[in-house]
């Protein structure tokens, strides 16, 4: 099967199966780094990690190495860090604060802004002027919602909130948790796997595994935890009563556990200062439901949030059969300190490379690379179907049980993505 022109490209995703080289061929990820991760909305940061004028943390869209920055107007931006004389990068931490950066090669130096600020040996330079254009390039698009940052690539298209849709409202409920309104992102916990990014976009929206992959750590993650914090009192539940999931927008989707699994940390309920504080902005029933709020949400290509536990991931695509993981623990502002610190301890053991759970995901996205490594076996099944499908009253596809509607959802709009000219 060729993949030549826009054809090739939706070919290998249909209603029920995606061909195994959309996991495996270079020239595939190749095309979804131009196509995918050029041109549609992509995370690159919340806010809270650069709070004040001079604060900046480097990142990559796709391949493309960038600096978000809070200028020093106060706005945050984010600029290629790319030095505008030889192309060498100008910023080598991952955080900082600062008020120039300078590039290490030749001394050229630049503002928190972009602007270019010095030129090493000016005088020298022959028919060059540096108030023509020469500051570090801006990336074309950046918007923010409640704190989360995206950028674009492409100069034009769907704005932000459109290309959103209604994951608007699953931003909102994440932050509303927080007596505050406002969450605070830590530093991220960083592993890999060799294995395709859009395999753990998929595992993340996929319920089905959960009791077959992660069975032990079900049974048993009560007692690890309680050897672990001690008097910090988890409940994980192995199963629930309901569990409903949603598509929306383009690729998004969500899964709703119904407040099934409880509250992550029990002793939450008996919390005066967090309830009362939840409580006096929402009331007494509504604090209630945003305790026991459990959703997944995914928006795609690269960013998985969970409330209960209250972190978020993004995906960052390294090659065909390498992807980097960035987990972020957040604080709800305004919350107690214990309900913070037992929320940090939570994303750790759960979702970080030497954790109880996580770790099982990464050993089977490594044999998935493996086993798709059998060219006779082409295409990978994705058939289970969801109860009771229906358009709900705020327009999303919605349903009951677990299913992979979602990850059928989501390469309908990869192949849409891959297949634009």
């Amino acid at each position: 099967m060729s993949t030549n022109g826009s054809n090739g490209y939706a070919q290998l995703a249909q209603d029920d199966r995606v061909h195994r080289r959309v996991y495996t061929d270079p020239a595939v990820f190749d095309a979804e780094m131009a196509r995918i991760f050029s041109r549609t909305w992509i995370f690159i940061g919340h806010e809270s990690e650069v709070p004040k004028p001079g604060d900046f943390k480097t990142d990559t869209i796709g391949k493309r190495p960038i600096i978000i920055v809070r200028g020093k107007d106060n706005r945050v931006r984010a600029l290629y860090n790319v030095c505008r004389h030889r192309g060498a990068k100008v910023c080598y931490e991952n955080y900082g604060s600062t008020n120039t950066f300078r590039c290490l090669y030749h001394g050229w130096t630049y503002d928190t802004t972009g602007k270019l600020d010095g030129v090493t040996l000016r005088e020298r330079f022959q028919n060059f002027n540096p108030d023509d254009g020469f500051g570090l390039l801006p990336v074309p698009r950046v918007e923010s919602y409640r704190g989360f940052i995206f950028a674009s690539l492409a100069k034009e298209g769907a704005t932000l909130k459109q290309h959103l849709g209604r994951g608007t409202h699953y931003l909102d409920l994440m932050c509303e948790r927080a007596p505050d309104g406002e969450i605070e992102a830590g530093r991220p916990i960083k592993y890999d796997f060799r294995g395709n990014w859009k395999l753990q976009f998929e595992n993340y929206s996929d319920n089905y595994h959960p009791a077959v992959l992660h069975q032990s750590a079900l049974e048993v993650g009560i007692r690890m935890m309680r050897e672990k914090y001690g008097d910090r009192v988890f409940n994980m539940k192995s199963s629930v009563s309901q569990y409903i999931e949603r598509t929306y927008a383009a690729g998004h989707g969500m899964g709703d556990f119904c407040g099934g699994r409880g509250a992550m940390w029990m002793n939450a309920y008996t919390n005066p200062d967090y309830l009362k504080a939840l409580a006096g902005k929402h009331g007494d029933n509504r604090a209630k439901e945003l305790l026991d709020m459990d959703l997944h949400m995914m928006i795609y290509p690269n960013l998985l949030m969970h409330t209960r536990m209250n972190h978020y991931r993004v995906i960052k695509p390294i090659a065909v059969d390498h992807t980097e993981i960035w987990a972020y623990p957040c604080k709800l502002k305004g919350a107690p300190k214990d309900v913070n610190d037992t929320l940090f301890l939570n994303t750790s053991h759960h979702v970080s490379a030497m954790g109880e759970v996580q770790v099982d995901d990464l050993q089977c996205f490594a044999w998935v690379q493996e086993g798709l490594q059998v060219e006779d076996m082409e295409w990978v099944l994705l058939k289970l179907g969801g109860e009771n499908p229906h358009l709900n009253e705020h327009g999303e596809n919605e349903w009951t049980g677990a299913s992979e509607e979602m990850i059928r959802y989501q390469y309908r709009e990869w192949a849409k993505l891959m297949a634009a000219a």
